[in-house]
């Protein structure tokens, strides 16, 4: 207390030997890059990846399919829900990953990112997240057996009838909405 501690890492920093995740190089080592979806919702009508696979560099095309052949396409969420890794039929968000490309080096993967050609038929969106469960809305995860609007997830925690009776009780409450402009 009352005085500087000096920093130990600093010294390595400013002279240019700081060690960062980038330096890291192994035998055998590889790169990934990933090919995104350009459409919030789209089927997925064909994913060609020979143009890729044949580029200098490039080991492999990991696709949705790919995984499926190992039965690792789907994966748990945080909340015990599954989502698949890599889609199959169709995408549900823009920039959802519909590719994995591997490499020898991190430009040959980005180039094999280019060379993979996805096929997508645009599909109706939702934007509103107010309008999502209206009963018109198109159902964005109908993977989901029994999925009859786009409420995916349920969670309560807590006392409600407690909170409910504090907001009622308070002096003063703000509702806000707040929405945030793709940037």
């Amino acid at each position: 207390m009352g005085h500087s501690v000096k920093r130990k890492e600093d010294p390595r920093f400013i002279r240019g030997q700081g060690n960062y995740v980038d330096d890291v190089v192994r035998p055998g080592m590889v790169f990934m890059d990933i090919v995104r979806s350009p459409y919030a919702h789209a089927k997925i009508k064909s994913i060609n990846t020979e143009k890729a696979l044949a580029h200098p560099g490039v080991a492999a095309v990991i696709t949705g399919e790919t995984l499926k052949e190992y039965n690792l396409h789907m994966m748990p969420t945080l909340m015990s829900d599954t989502q698949m890794v890599l889609p199959i039929e169709k995408v549900c968000y823009q920039a959802q990953e519909v590719a994995a490309v591997v490499a020898t080096d991190r430009y040959s993967a980005a180039d094999g990112v280019e060379l993979v050609e996805v096929e997508y038929e645009p599909l109706p969106v939702v934007v509103d997240p107010h309008k999502a469960t209206d009963p018109d809305a198109p159902i964005i995860r109908d993977d989901k057996e029994g999925q009859e609007n786009n409420h995916i997830f349920h969670w309560e925690a807590g006392d409600k009838s407690g909170t409910d009776e504090i907001f009622q009780n308070a002096d003063v409450t703000v509702n806000k909405d707040i929405y945030l402009p793709r940037i």
